[in-house]
């Protein structure tokens, strides 16, 4: 066998040096590369984990909004509704009955039409003052009869109703039925109850759910308004009070 001399194992061993070299380049290049590219799994790993962020984010905004409309609209209508009992509990405690007792001219009317929150209920009492009225209306001082009750709007929507009108001095042919205007307090009240009692024993009230005693006036009436849901198909609010009638007591003899 041929043996090499020093120069060309000098050199034998350089090349070999080299090469070795040249693989430990090439490796930590490859390497290199893998670490700055991204394989298919990971990519749809991370689509995957960006779809979950924006469907918990979505959802999380469209709870936190439909909460907020929830009670805003509660908000409002809850206002509406203290409007209207106020005025209404403020009606029926100016309440009036002369001490002559002239019948149900002063009697206090109430029509029945349900129990729940379909209920439609009409009252109607002679009274003085501002309430429900206004204090620009022309007869605020003298006693003038109040109608409350529920009707429709043009869009078919349930909404609180008042007429008003002078007791005395209307013509014979006067009917409050086609010859006074009827104004709106809200439309957020889709249910209006009410019961009226004048007996009141052991502290139990004797209530009547449609008062038929129309020279009369009770001594506590129950009013109860229902609110529109604050979302659709939710459940109406309720809000119920219980008004004492100043007068009331003069008419527990009348017959």
């Amino acid at each position: 066998m041929k043996r090499l001399s020093r120069e060309g194992r000098e050199s034998h061993k350089n090349c070999c040096k080299v090469g070795v070299v040249m693989r430990i380049v090439n490796r930590q290049s490859q390497i290199a590369n893998r670490k700055l590219g991204f394989t298919l799994i990971e990519i749809l790993l991370a689509l995957s984990l960006l779809s979950v962020i924006s469907v918990v984010t979505y959802l999380t905004f469209n709870t936190s909004l439909r909460a907020w409309k929830k009670g805003t609209s509660m908000t409002d209508n809850l206002h509406h509704g203290d409007y209207v009992v106020e005025q209404l509990e403020m009606a029926l405690r100016s309440m009036y009955y002369p001490e002559s007792r002239p019948g149900n001219m002063y009697g206090f009317w109430h029509e029945d039409n349900g129990s729940d929150e379909s209920a439609s209920d009409v009252i109607s009492w002679v009274k003085l003052g501002t309430s429900l009225v206004g204090a620009d209306c022309s007869f605020v001082d003298s006693p003038h009869r109040v109608k409350f009750y529920l009707d429709t709007d043009d869009e078919g929507r349930s909404v609180v109703t008042v007429k008003a009108w002078q007791l005395l001095g209307q013509p014979e042919e006067f009917d409050p039925e086609e010859d006074v205007e009827a104004f709106h307090l809200s439309r957020k009240v889709i249910g209006f109850d009410c019961r009226a009692a004048y007996r009141i024993m052991d502290d139990e009230i004797d209530w009547s759910d449609e008062w038929e005693e129309t020279n009369r006036i009770p001594t506590v009436v129950e009013i109860t308004l229902y609110l529109e849901p604050a979302e659709e198909g939710g459940e109406p609010a309720l809000m119920t009070r219980i008004i004492g009638i100043p007068v009331g007591p003069r008419t527990r003899g009348v017959k």
